[in-house]
């Protein structure tokens, strides 16, 4: 054992080296670029061996569990369909859900866990030519890049793998919450995420967050099993698990502290370590964890902190009061403007408050338990963290359009706070029943009209315009055109086409003249915001978007999205070099005296006037 032990110990400072020192931050982002798949691979495909051999006395029993769990298994299927009903199957959160599906297919067609920066059909053959590594974790990324290479690629796989990680989520959730307090503890876990449309909406995108929220349930009860019988084939489906878990998500390592800590109760409950060859390779199966970080040394713009005003460090003590009280405007919003439920937030928050009670008086009694509730226990302190963390978070705001799925992990916090206390807290034969009629009255009077209207759906107008933008690419754009779009380059390139951005336009515009004179792509397209002038009624080009004369455009195709905010895709049918050599030649001046005075960008994307638009709902007859 003490060889067993010291052995470990150097994986450990192995996997530090590794991980910290061995490389430069540029070499770091190599290594997770050209072994990015194939670890993804080996992390998953152990798993998959890992989960299979753990259920193997479950196997042998499934016809007969199916058949006397038949109604649950419709409920489950029921529940997680349910999620899909009221949203459309777009992309909703367009910075991070492009970027991820931009990843998976370079994973796919190219094993590169990069995503495309520039790219172009040559010949009918797509040519990347730039890319970079992103600093988002690879788990979904791969496991999308996994769909396309069973099914081919097509852009709208990534709903399809969702749907499938919904029924995930459902199933693992009951799982959890009946194994801690019954199957009717597992209908009301049910009944009260399906309460939460900001799951629905998740859902129906293209993002990682179901992803993160399915791995914390699953490895939840993975540990609850491993708990209950410590074996090895259950120890390693439950580390492999937390392995994954941690690369789904940025914060996502943090959950390798209950894991561990998890395992390390066991063995000291057992009064035996067991060293098992998944142990040995769990620190250096994290490695892309701490090489991946390295994309936010090589660019500290990454953090974004511009985007948010007083932004100085990512995470602070700072933000803690701002965001609590953004916490409580989501959790607590009756009118159904934001994609909560205030039963859940309600409920939860005062058992995850019992649950710290019942773990402060039962903490010896749980310690020598032969049940899984002190893995549970431990799991609470370690989504309570990952809650504290995220509130800490300059980018921190539950109520803002874009961070709400932030709050999606405390949302599990609240479930596991549930079933681990409420048949203790109240003492009442039909306390569960109870909770699931509470729980179904709140997703048909709240939960439901809440999604059918999906006001936190509709407001997003970035992710609007990018699936317009991308529908029309798909069902109108010739293979080998060239787009200029700022707003949705990512969606050419998922479509696999050609696309650049204006700021590539200023650079090279003697290129693009000299391209499209020798009419090089079969079509050139230009994409642009387009504002309206409140006095005069007046259509305007937004900054960032504005050619000037140099390129003469026809209209293909206008769309308005909000009152004085307008998409519009143009076709270029000619080009006039000397006005487009000054335009560009502006431009650089421009974006050099806004580097020169600290401005990150000199061009104006705004068309909307907040107070303007507020005048206009005012006059409305």
């Amino acid at each position: 054992m003490t060889k067993r032990l010291l052995l470990f110990v150097l994986v450990v400072l192995l996997a530090l080296q590794l991980g910290f020192l061995a490389f430069d931050p540029a070499q770091a982002v190599d290594v997770v670029k050209k072994g990015g798949y194939a670890w993804m691979l080996a992390i998953h495909a152990w798993f998959a061996w890992a989960l299979w051999s753990s259920l193997a006395d479950e196997r042998a029993r499934w016809r007969d569990i199916l058949r006397r769990r038949a109604g649950v298994a419709i409920f489950l299927l029921a529940a997680a369909g349910l999620l899909h009903v009221q949203e459309r199957h777009e992309f909703k959160i367009v910075a991070d859900e492009l970027v991820i599906g931009n990843t998976a297919m370079r994973m796919h067609f190219d094993r590169s866990a990069s995503a495309v920066l520039r790219a172009y059909d040559y010949a009918g053959n797509y040519t990347v030519l730039n890319d970079t590594v992103d600093k988002r974790p690879l788990a979904f990324p791969f496991l999308l890049a996994t769909v396309h290479d069973l099914t081919g690629y097509r852009v709208a796989n990534v709903f399809w793998l969702n749907a499938a990680i919904s029924l995930g989520l459902i199933a693992t959730a009951w799982l959890v919450a009946a194994r801690l307090g019954g199957t009717k503890a597992g209908v009301a876990s049910v009944v009260l995420l399906c309460g939460v449309p900001l799951i629905a909406q998740n859902a129906t995108g293209a993002g990682f967050e179901l992803h993160n929220l399915f791995m914390i349930f699953l490895t939840l009860w993975l540990g609850l099993r491993y708990a209950e019988r410590p074996e090895g084939a259950r120890l390693a489906a439950f580390v492999l698990a937390g392995v994954i878990l941690c690369q789904v998500r940025y914060e996502s390592a943090l959950f390798a502290l209950p894991v561990g800590a998890s395992v390390l109760w066991v063995w000291w409950r057992e009064r035996r370590a067991d060293f098992a060859p998944v142990v040995f390779a769990a620190p250096l199966l994290m490695l892309p964890v701490p090489l991946q970080q390295n994309v936010f040394k090589i660019s500290e713009a990454t953090w974004q902190l511009n985007d948010v005003a007083g932004a100085t460090t990512p995470f602070g003590l700072g933000y803690f009061y701002d965001n609590v009280g953004h916490a409580l405007n989501f959790f607590f919003s009756f009118d159904g403007a934001q994609p909560s439920s205030w039963l859940l937030a309600l409920l939860g928050g005062v058992a995850t408050g019992f649950a710290l009670l019942r773990v402060y008086r039962e903490h010896r009694a749980l310690g020598a338990a032969r049940t899984g509730e002190t893995v549970a226990a431990i799991f609470i302190a370690g989504l309570l963290l990952h809650a504290l963390v995220m509130l800490c978070y300059f980018w921190g705001k539950w109520d803002d359009p874009i961070i709400r799925r932030l709050s999606l992990p405390t949302h599990a916090l609240f479930i596991v706070a549930l079933a681990f206390v409420w048949g203790r807290l109240v003492r009442h034969a039909r306390a569960w029943e109870g909770l699931i009629a509470a729980g179904a009255l709140h997703l048909v009077f709240f939960a439901l009209p809440a999604s059918a209207r999906h006001p936190f759906t509709q407001e997003n107008f970035a992710a609007a315009t990018c699936n317009w933008v991308s529908d029309f690419v798909r069902d109108s754009v010739p293979g080998t055109a060239l787009a200029v779009d700022d707003n949705a380059g990512h969606v050419w390139f998922l479509h696999r086409k050609s696309c650049v951005s204006p700021e590539r336009l200023t650079l090279n515009w003697e290129g693009y003249v000299r391209h499209f004179e020798r009419r090089s792509f079969s079509e050139y397209i230009v994409v642009q915001r387009i504002g309206v002038d409140q006095t005069t009624g007046e259509k305007y080009v937004s900054a960032k978007d504005d050619f000037g004369d140099g390129l003469r455009l026809q209209l293909i195709e206008e769309r308005m999205f909000a009152p004085f905010y307008f998409m519009r895709i143009s076709r270029v049918v000619g080009v006039d070099r000397d006005k487009l050599r000054a335009w560009a030649e502006e431009r650089a001046k421009a974006r050099a005296a806004a580097r020169a005075s600290g401005l990150r960008e000199p061009f104006s994307t705004q068309v909307v006037n907040p107070d303007l638009l507020a005048d206009w709902f005012k006059a409305l007859p």
